[in-house]
């Protein structure tokens, strides 16, 4: 643990460290946040949140955090478990009002376990893009997903699914969450955003929103960039302040395909709200003493129920590790990894747009950081671990350096 009086030093050295690390490996923005003992202990910022406008990335500027979003909807998912309303276990077709089945496999059932997991077979085909182009721009009137995953359908094509049959191979794929978010639409008979709103952003004190329509500070919102030709260009949200053109959804049907408020993805929050779901998560479903979800859906959660052994899932980094629901279990640090020896890390990472994210925490050591960048200009490259990138290496030992990890 950390004394009280050597946190001030610590705090202003790891500021200076961001900054450097920002102008060392060609950052757009940055941000960074701390977790220790279950607390928020500091949030870390350097760079610009939107280059035109010479902005600056502050700790209320929020991010589209691409696929940590996954983890979040999860958590409140689990909500559903706990009021007993979501089987994890059940045919996920009971709950979508389809029959969803891998014509490969037509009498395996895929379960919404299965979803959360990667496991259920389906696949990133060729159809999908198709299909969620067609979502975002016409919210008020989306394609079923019946459209895309049932032979015959609009988008289908045969390799949205795997030859595996569901249960048998992980295969990481954005298209079980928008299926995991229209679950919870057909339980609640509330949107995806709505549900997520009131049963977890607001008990937290959160600000962000899975829609930037949802967001009421989009001044405060980040530009997501990739150097292009030498120079950076604007990838996705760069709205200059203002939402001139906010998508109606006052015709969406509840239920129909709640990929439209991007549960896969769209999230967009500041690195210290962000943290306030990693605290709910180290103390086991409670924020400042209030229960929001309950223990035993926290440690399911956290629960490795997928494991790599060499041949069944796709190797998405030199050590893959293991999966709990919508949790990335990394493996024990080896000698000479960035984690600290004996580090039970766990968590999320994000990358879309030139965005890349990070959320990982040791759930008994009761610690954790964040990163978030909105830019790299020279494009991410992989460290010495396999795990992370270079910047994300450097921000690590930092964090080591300064005792703020693991901080005690």
């Amino acid at each position: 643990m950390i004394l009280i009086g050597t946190l001030l030093p610590a705090r202003g050295q790891m500021q200076q460290a961001v900054e450097k690390i920002r102008n060392d490996f060609n950052l757009a923005g940055l941000s960074v946040a701390t977790v220790c003992d279950g607390k928020i202990t500091g949030t870390y910022h350097a760079g610009l949140r939107d280059i035109e406008r010479n902005l600056p990335v502050t700790e209320d500027t929020k991010y589209r955090i691409a696929s940590i979003s996954k983890f979040v909807m999860t958590t409140a998912m689990m909500k559903l478990v706990d009021s007993g309303e979501l089987d994890l276990d059940r045919d996920v077709s009971s709950y979508l009002g389809f029959t969803l089945r891998n014509p490969f496999h037509p009498d395996e059932p895929i379960t919404v376990r299965m979803l959360l997991l990667h496991t259920g077979s389906v696949n990133e085909g060729s159809g999908y893009d198709g299909f969620l182009m067609a979502s975002y721009n016409n919210v008020s009137n989306p394609p079923s997903f019946s459209e895309l995953l049932v032979p015959g359908g609009k988008y289908y094509t045969e390799d949205m699914w795997r030859q595996e049959a569901p249960g048998e191979y992980y295969t990481y794929c954005n298209a079980n969450f928008g299926l995991a978010g229209t679950v919870i639409e057909n339980i609640t008979g509330q949107r995806f955003e709505d549900f997520i709103q009131q049963n977890l952003f607001i008990p937290l004190g959160i600000t962000g929103s899975y829609i930037p329509e949802g967001l009421k500070d989009i001044n405060n919102l980040a530009v997501i960039y990739r150097n292009e030709d030498g120079r950076w260009v604007p990838q996705t949200d760069d709205f200059k302040g203002v939402m001139a053109s906010p998508r109606d959804f006052s015709g969406y049907i509840t239920g129909t395909n709640a990929a439209v408020f991007s549960p896969q993805g769209g999230l967009r929050i500041s690195a210290g709200e962000l943290a306030r779901i990693m605290v709910l998560h180290i103390n086991k479903g409670k924020f400042d003493g209030k229960t929001i979800v309950s223990k035993k859906s926290i440690k399911l959660m956290h629960k490795q129920q997928w494991v790599y052994n060499g041949s069944n899932g796709d190797v998405e980094d030199s050590r893959p590790g293991s999966r709990g629901l919508s949790v990335h279990i990394l493996p024990v640090p080896e000698a000479g990894d960035a984690l600290p020896p004996e580090a039970h890390m766990m968590g999320h990472t994000g990358s879309a747009y030139g965005l890349v994210s990070d959320f990982f925490f040791e759930p008994d050591g009761r610690y954790g950081f964040i990163f978030i960048t909105n830019g790299i200009f020279d494009g991410p490259r992989k460290g010495k671990s396999g795990t992370f990138y270079t910047f994300e290496e450097a921000l690590i030992k930092a964090l080591r350096e300064n005792s703020l990890l693991p901080c005690r």
